[in-house]
């Protein structure tokens, strides 16, 4: 081989770059990170540059220089990229194997099996009502598309008695509740809405260039906990999620998660009603038109609230990629969504910084007055 042709990002032998034959060979000399293959959750570290510390930054770069010997592709030049998900190497926790896929598409290859969410269905429809239960199950349901089409399903299609619960963040418009409640009245479901205060979290990262976190995920942990709490408050032990993607991925892929109450000790299921069910995003909007019902029309990443496009250009400015890659990422690699219209859907980053602030002052604001109004 001459030295043109050994360039760093093309030193191949046959369809194998030389760095994966060498390590084949002589795998037993190099550090174990190199040796193995692990799934994105077992390097244990933040994701989205939150808490971007010393070990999350030695995780990261050990990534790197996997994906360089195994694609031949240098990453520190210019990011490497699954060939199937939108996942790539700017994220701490990912890296790129020698046939181009993902650590993450690897490991959902590996261990999905259709038989193991056939089973959590089936689990899940036969679990009986605790006693002093109304109804069958909570629809965790935010007035977007996917948890509308969890709670059509769940009541036309699995004839289940269920309630609506939807958690008011302060950022999900009235036009977005009162379209839910329209959704509800067609199907006979009484809808609960439940407020969790959200702003002080949200002014917090909006001033720290939300280098300490994302609202979603915040947003994302108070949901749980308001509606787990209202399940526990009315004897409900289901409750079914619009999400798109696993619960667990390994050992295996699971749709449905167990939470124990610590208060009361008892369980509950988190079950993933689309993914179990391998909807795709067009089988949602079919759903949706059949039923004669569509959601409100929000910029960003949501259907329901508008922090997602409010934010997503301070955070796509501190990451250099779109804060919403991984939930999309994971929609891809399960089929909810195919690649192009996933990125089609991350290409407009609109900087609404002032309307942000604006929003989150006038919350604020609102929310001091009920404090003094109260006293």
């Amino acid at each position: 081989m001459t030295a043109d042709n050994m360039t760093a990002d093309n030193i191949t032998a046959g369809n194998m770059t030389v760095g994966k034959l060498f390590t084949q060979r002589f795998g037993f000399i190099l550090p174990r990170f190199l040796r193995e293959d692990y799934s994105p959750y077992q390097c244990k570290v933040s994701v989205n540059g939150i808490n971007y510390d010393a070990r999350t930054q030695r995780i990261h770069w050990q990534n790197q220089i996997k994906t360089w010997i195994n694609t031949g592709k240098n990453p520190f030049v210019q990011p490497v990229e699954c060939r199937e998900c939108l996942f790539d190497t700017r994220i701490p926790n990912i890296y790129i194997g020698a046939d181009g896929v993902c650590n993450m598409c690897m490991t959902y290859k590996k261990n999905f099996k259709q038989e193991i969410l056939d089973s959590e269905l089936q689990t899940f429809l036969n679990t009986p009502r605790e006693a002093g239960a109304k109804v069958d199950a909570v629809v965790g349901f935010s007035g977007g598309k996917d948890s509308a089409v969890s709670l059509i399903t769940a009541r036309k299609k699995l004839g289940l008695a269920v309630t609506a619960v939807l958690v008011q963040n302060g950022f999900i418009p009235k036009q977005v509740v009162e379209n839910g409640q329209k959704l509800c009245d067609l199907l006979g479901v009484e809808l609960v809405v439940l407020n969790i205060d959200l702003a002080p979290y949200v002014k917090d990262m909006m001033d720290n260039d939300f280098k300490t976190g994302y609202p979603c995920y915040q947003c994302t942990g108070m949901f749980h906990k308001a509606i787990q709490d209202y399940c526990i408050q009315n004897h409900i032990n289901r409750i079914i999620m619009g999400r798109n993607w696993w619960h667990w991925i390994e050992p295996e892929v699971r749709s449905t998660r167990w939470v124990t109450d610590e208060a009361s000790g008892k369980k509950l299921q988190l079950f993933s009603l689309p993914f179990v069910l391998q909807l795709t995003e067009k089988d949602v909007y079919r759903i949706l038109e059949e039923t004669g019902w569509s959601t409100v029309k929000i910029h960003g990443n949501s259907t329901n609230c508008v922090l997602p496009g409010l934010v997503e250009h301070q955070v796509h400015r501190n990451l250099g990629y779109h804060p919403e890659l991984q939930l999309l990422s994971r929609e891809v690699i399960t089929g909810f969504l195919d690649k192009e219209e996933a990125k089609h859907q991350l290409s407009e980053v609109r900087d609404n910084t002032e309307a942000l602030r604006r929003l989150v002052n006038q919350k604020l604001a609102e929310r001091q007055n009920a404090q003094t109004e109260k006293q």
